[in-house]
């Protein structure tokens, strides 16, 4: 067995991106593509595209990476995927291992591996059945229990019938790598228009996206349109496509330096590790970032729960979702984390490891996860799209990982203005293919 119990972070030693400069007004020519969204996703995608010597204008209501790219709690794993992004995953796994050297910038990658841990012998025969799937796909994972377990968190106390351990997983820090995106991206020619009025809708002339039009009715041209929006590009889509897609609101934190806690935290694992009730990553400089897990998400009750769903039952069933009857959604602000989920995460933490001093949070976030109803994205181009449209959302909280090859399948799409093969598993008129849609992904 490839059991290594700890590994070390490795810094760098490169900067984070500096920030962009930022086009108050629109520029004088009509770019050759025009990306709706400064996320992980968006930022990847101009990056690709600027390599490919296009014009690239990134349109976004706030700032690089404000969003969700931002709040995400930094895991890059292949371990437990939906088997239609396996082969997409492990391109992004061989790109960020190398991708501080590719962008200049750093991005706070750790190849740290990825630890899901298991109490419950129904949630135990769910992985046991996914271990094929990632041997077929050539993942290094396995199924852990007793010593080996021991091994990977020597201080884990508790009833647990094993873990699955992927050795080759690891983690960055979600910001530092969109503004690595982004930078690198303007290097080569791609301009940012930040802090721009909302979009109001797609500007359609017959057949084809000419561009988009902004709240203050400014209208703005390209020759090719990439919506990249998050949980905004359902309502931006809407008169063209009908893409199911829920805000779920997913509450994160992050600690205090850890060895600031007590001496008892030095060695540390530094594993990703996704328990129930629990989840947490170490981070570069010391700290943890914590959630529960996804075990209380939080669906925001709007036109598009109702209009949409009844897709997402099979999903319910299998991962009941509390519903906030009072959404808070806003383009200029995040939404409000909910601090109970991580208080609970928090406690979860200290019967995980009683033997160590309380956690202590340092600050606490959320963002809204733009859900598809199979939880995997939407990457497309042609078909009953629009001309001159390319849409890459939907990627229910597992956006980071998969951002270098989403980016590059994107810029792909854009180019060649035709679905490629590999793309027909994200396709979106699978959503019309059938009523209901349930997960395949292990978490």
């Amino acid at each position: 067995k490839c059991l290594q119990a700890v590994r070390l972070r490795k810094l760098s030693g490169l900067s984070v991106a500096p920030a962009v400069k930022n086009l108050e007004s629109a520029t004088a020519n009509a770019p050759d593509v025009l990306v709706v969204g400064a996320g992980v996703i968006g930022c990847s995608t101009a990056y690709h595209l600027s390599l490919r010597g296009l014009s690239v204008l990134v349109l976004d209501t706030r700032g690089v990476a404000a969003a969700q790219s931002s709040k995400s709690w930094g895991f890059c794993r292949q371990q437990g995927r939906d088997s239609r992004e396996l082969e997409l995953m492990a391109e992004c796994m061989r790109r960020w291992v190398q991708l501080e050297d590719e962008l200049g910038f750093s991005v706070g990658w750790q190849t740290c591996g990825n630890l899901a841990l298991c109490d419950h012998p129904k949630r135990w025969e769910q992985f046991k059945k996914w271990i094929p799937l990632a041997q077929e796909s050539g993942i290094g994972t396995e199924l852990v229990n007793g010593s080996d377990l021991s091994k990977l968190l020597p201080k884990l106390e508790g009833d647990w019938l094993g873990g699955v351990w992927t050795e080759t997983d690891g983690s960055a820090d979600p910001e530092s790598a969109t503004r690595a995106f982004a930078r690198a991206a303007e290097l080569r020619g791609a301009q940012f228009r930040l802090f721009a009025p909302s979009v109001d809708s797609l500007v359609v002339q017959g057949p084809r996206v000419m561009g988009v039009r902004l709240s203050t009715g400014e209208v703005i041209n390209a020759g090719c349109t990439v919506v990249a929006a998050g949980a905004w590009s359902s309502d931006l889509l809407r008169p063209v496509l009908r893409l199911p897609q829920l805000r779920v609101r997913a509450t994160a934190a992050r600690t205090e330096r850890l060895t600031d806690l007590g001496s008892d935290y030095a060695g540390f694992p530094n594993i990703g590790v996704w328990a129930p009730r629990c989840s947490f990553r170490l981070r570069v400089d010391g700290t943890m970032t914590i959630a529960d897990g996804g075990y209380a998400e939080e669906a925001e009750f709007e036109a598009n729960a109702v209009r949409y769903g009844y897709q997402y039952l099979p999903g319910y069933v299998q991962s009941p979702v509390k519903v906030n009857p009072v959404h808070d959604i806003t383009h200029t602000r995040d939404p409000n984390p909910n601090p109970r989920r991580i208080d609970q995460a928090a406690a979860t933490f200290h019967k995980m490891f009683p033997s160590l001093p309380e956690l202590r949070i340092k600050e606490v976030w959320a963002g809204h996860i733009d859900l598809t109803p199979d939880m995997v994205p939407v990457i497309d181009v042609g078909g009953e799209l629009p001309e001159g449209l390319v849409v890459s959302t939907g990627y229910s909280g597992h956006g980071l990982g998969i951002a270098p090859g989403a980016g590059r399948l994107s810029a792909d799409m854009v180019q060649s203005g035709k679905r490629p093969h590999e793309a027909e598993v994200f396709r979106a008129c699978r959503f019309n293919e059938k009523v209901f849609f349930k997960p395949e992904s292990v978490f």
